[in-house]
């Protein structure tokens, strides 16, 4: 007879160990973690703001730098000019930047935060950037590197890929 302490683990908690070890449920616990970090933040900004989490991006984006033109916004945001460009017209529509010609050259359009999106960044939930973006700028550049280099690995053994997503908006994803 096996007394109760020499009993075998339920089956439930061997199952529970085996997950927790195995690095591969890790890795794509993290992930999980961080998409879902990433959509509480945006629906938090949202609710704040009244703007998404990439408009405010880009508003944010545009103080700092006034002036910026469309396709300046887009290597900032890391998204493709035409996304860039829709959410200029949202946020003009919105009242919080105009678009104003260059003097030197008619054909390049600088973009210029106007007071009401100044006020609103200025009152809006921090890290302007989005949680995802602030957590990779406070990594040193080796930590970049390798974690860009693992990433890599990641994204080559996938069976199906999307190269679109690489300048998609996390929100639109």
């Amino acid at each position: 007879m096996v007394s109760a302490s020499r009993a075998r683990p339920a089956k439930s908690d061997t199952a529970k160990q085996r997950r927790a070890a195995d690095p591969t449920l890790e890795a794509l616990q993290h992930f999980r973690l961080i998409f879902k970090s990433v959509k509480k933040h945006f629906h938090w900004v949202e609710q704040q703001t009244g703007v998404n989490g990439a408009q405010l991006w880009a508003l944010a984006a545009v103080i700092e730098n006034p002036g910026l033109t469309v396709n300046e916004l887009a290597k900032t945001l890391a998204i493709h000019q035409s996304t860039a460009s829709n959410l200029v017209d949202k946020l003009v529509r919105q009242k919080f930047l105009r678009r104003e010609r260059s003097a030197e050259d008619q054909r390049v359009v600088h973009l210029i935060p106007e007071s009401a999106g100044i006020r609103l960044v200025k009152g809006a939930p921090k890290p302007l950037q989005g949680v995802l973006p602030d957590a990779l700028s406070r990594l040193s550049a080796a930590e970049l590197t390798r974690l860009n280099a693992l990433l890599s690995g990641v994204t080559r053994n996938m069976k199906v890929r999307d190269a679109k997503g690489k300048t998609t908006l996390l929100a639109d994803i």
